[in-house]
């Protein structure tokens, strides 16, 4: 058809088909990238159907046809709310630079058929991928990269320190601090080596936390060892990664929307605060009133102040450049501030390192907590480094493949949508996708965990996206009569992902340091990153929504829907959803079946898909359900400088609005 449609359209040409075709042929030549044969068509097509002094013929018809009809399969109408994974690096550059000539040399990358052929989704990953691995180093060279890479320091060691903590009293410290920070540092390092996609950030996370304790009860159930049996869980679940990346599984992650992710982040946001709120609550329960209030202070002030400092974009303060340094560098320097004030005059009195009386057995009664750590590099429980699989009965090590098909759900759902948050369409990413072979490295590092016994790794939600959030340049421009912060670039490298992961593994070189850090001030760092997760989630929008003055909708950024789907609607979808988050949670906070919460997060895939179109109709869900909008041209424009078509007015990136500092 492409042959045919050439020669018809030389031959138009050696006919001197008039100015209709040379304008043809340079719009082609300008606008069209030379590796897009089938858009080259499209281009020609249209035009000789608009020019009366050109026919188009029946080949350039059937092309055009046949291409129409491809990419309103391949690309899904704007609002119906489908992540289309494989697409994300050519539609960002083809959005990007749509009105300003060719898009940069990116691989024209097309969404196929599923397919079960093995090792295809791989081998496209790798395809894809591959050009870009030196330019994944060389692009981390810097100032934005270092201030990214101590920001993830911060966010991914405290949760870890915290889950550590949780794991050390539920687990009767089978596994304790050591275990976990050597898991994110290892996995982490090994990630960034090898994975396609480098800016989704790997950890131990609170759905692991959870899923980890449970097998532990369950052992202590039957009454075999935990850490044979863990072992066989990992192991049965890695070979399960493996065969779903080998077969394409993956492609399944297209029928996710923003539903299910929203929905999931929220969770994890909800965890997150919980977390924090019940070490808080545990504090004046269980210590003098000094060291609770002290420690009440630590994580208050970490929240406000991490909060306050990275919103520094929006200050009227200072220039440009000094607000985006201390928004990039705000979140560390606040917990790096709070762990130096239990330090400072009277204060050390209340930390157990200076406590007067340091041996009594009250001392923890009246000093702040700080985290358990032992005196040298070592396990927990004083065990060998290697956990022998065969010490499990055998019956056990077949009961093993069902804890490890619920964790395989857990990642293939949790890993996945870390993923796609991190590479929202906003942030405008242009080096594209790799999600069968980041599963394959995944479940690779869930061997190496499960012989090592130490707690399995995937991607990190909210750390993910905001590792990608914090790599980003932006700029403030007024659309629609109000200002709006806009992607104008991102550093897609590897360098902060593996810095992050190998600083903190070098706290293990001097693990009692890590016994002064305050968990106070870890927890305020988790009310701020649960608060955090609520900014661009627009289930959190729609709940703001309820109880928000209908007059301010448009100033707090609520007008999204508003006109758009009845009002009765959009409350019933929330409450739903709501509903549905509470229900989950719930689920997280019971003995014995917390473990089984991933099977309700994947049951929300089939619920958006068949359920809630025929509950509230099919076009009012695309529209609550719609995926976020990528940067525009003319967006891209306006924070350039450059005359922005399509949009209003630049307005001065110094100059912060009231909106804009409220969001």
């Amino acid at each position: 058809e492409l042959l045919s449609c050439s020669v018809s359209l030389l031959f138009h040409q050696n006919q001197g088909a008039g100015q209709g075709t040379h304008k043809m042929t340079n719009d082609v030549n300008v606008h069209t990238p030379p590796d897009t044969p089938v858009e080259v068509d499209v281009e020609m097509s249209v035009h000789s159907a608009e020019d009366p002094d050109m026919q188009e013929s029946p080949a350039a018809a059937r092309v055009r046809k046949a291409s129409a009809a491809r990419s309103s399969n391949d690309a899904p109408a704007h609002g119906n709310g489908r992540y289309d994974a494989p697409r994300s690096s050519h539609m960002a550059s083809t959005a990007t630079h749509a009105e300003s000539g060719p898009p940069p040399a990116v691989e024209h990358i097309e969404k196929e058929e599923f397919s079960c052929s093995p090792f295809k989704g791989i081998c496209a990953d790798l395809k894809r991928r591959k050009p870009h691995y030196w330019s994944d180093w060389t692009d981390g060279c810097n100032m934005k990269v270092l201030s990214s890479t101590l920001f993830m320091v911060f966010t991914s060691i405290a949760p870890a320190i915290t889950f550590a903590g949780v794991l050390s009293d539920e687990t009767d410290n089978q596994l304790g601090p050591v275990e976990v920070i050597l898991s994110t540092c290892v996995t982490g390092c090994f990630f960034a080596l090898f994975s396609g996609q480098p800016l989704c950030i790997v950890g131990v996370t609170g759905p692991v936390t959870i899923f980890t304790v449970a097998i532990y009860k369950l052992a202590d159930g039957f009454d075999i060892d935990f850490m044979p049996l863990y072992a066989w869980t990992q192991i049965w679940a890695a070979l399960m990664h493996l065969i779903i990346a080998v077969l394409n599984l993956c492609e399944l992650i297209k029928a996710v929307t923003r539903f299910s992710c929203e929905s999931f982040g929220m969770l994890i946001a909800v965890v997150y605060l919980a977390t924090g709120i019940k070490h808080l609550v545990t504090y004046f329960q269980e210590k003098e009133l000094d060291a609770a209030l002290l420690s009440l202070v630590l994580a208050l002030g970490t929240c406000w102040l991490a909060l306050l400092l990275s919103g520094a974009r929006g200050w009227s303060i200072f220039n440009g450049s000094a607000r985006v340094l201390i928004a990039d560098y705000g979140t560390s320097a606040a917990v790096l501030f709070f762990c130096l004030v239990p330090y400072w005059g009277e204060n050390e009195g209340i930390t157990p390192s200076g406590y007067k009386d340091f041996n009594s057995t009250l001392h923890k009664d009246h000093t702040i907590a700080v985290l358990t750590v032992p005196d040298e590099f070592g396990t927990a429980s004083g065990r060998g480094w290697i956990v022998n699989p065969m010490d499990c009965p055998t019956w056990a090590i077949f009961f093993a493949i069902l804890p490890g098909a619920v964790l395989t759900v857990l990642y293939f759902f949790d890993h996945n949508v870390s993923s796609l948050l991190c590479q929202s369409p906003h942030f405008g990413l242009k080096k594209g996708t790799a999600y069968h072979w980041d599963f394959f490295v995944i479940g690779v590092q869930i061997l190496i965990t499960g012989i090592l016994g130490i707690p399995p790794v995937n991607g990190l939600i909210p750390q993910a996206p905001m590792h990608t959030d914090s790599l980003c340049e932006k700029k403030l421009i007024v659309k629609n009569g109000r200002s709006v912060e806009v992607v104008t670039k991102c550093y897609e490298q590897r360098v902060s992902n593996f810095m992050q992961a190998a600083i903190i593994g070098c706290a293990l070189s001097y693990v009692k340091g890590l016994g002064y850090l305050p968990i106070a001030t870890l927890d305020g760092l988790f009310l701020y990153m649960g608060i955090a997760s609520f900014g661009g989630n627009t289930f959190y929008e729609r709940i703001v929504l309820l109880i928000t003055d209908k007059k301010q909708l448009a100033a707090r950024g609520l007008d999204l829907f508003v006109g758009k789907v009845p009002n009765k609607t959009i409350n019933r979808f929330t409450a739903l959803q709501f509903v549905i988050l509470c229900i989950i949670f719930t689920i997280t906070e019971l003995p014995y079946v917390a473990g089984l919460f991933p099977v309700c997060i994947a049951i929300l895939v089939p619920l958006r898909i068949y359920v809630l179109p025929s509950w509230f109709g099919k076009e009012n869900v695309d529209m609550l359900d719609a995926e976020q909008e990528r940067p525009s041209a003319a967006d891209l424009d306006a924070a350039s400088g450059a005359s922005p078509t399509n949009t209003n007015p630049i307005r001065d990136a110094d100059v912060a609005t009231p909106a804009v500092v409220g969001s």
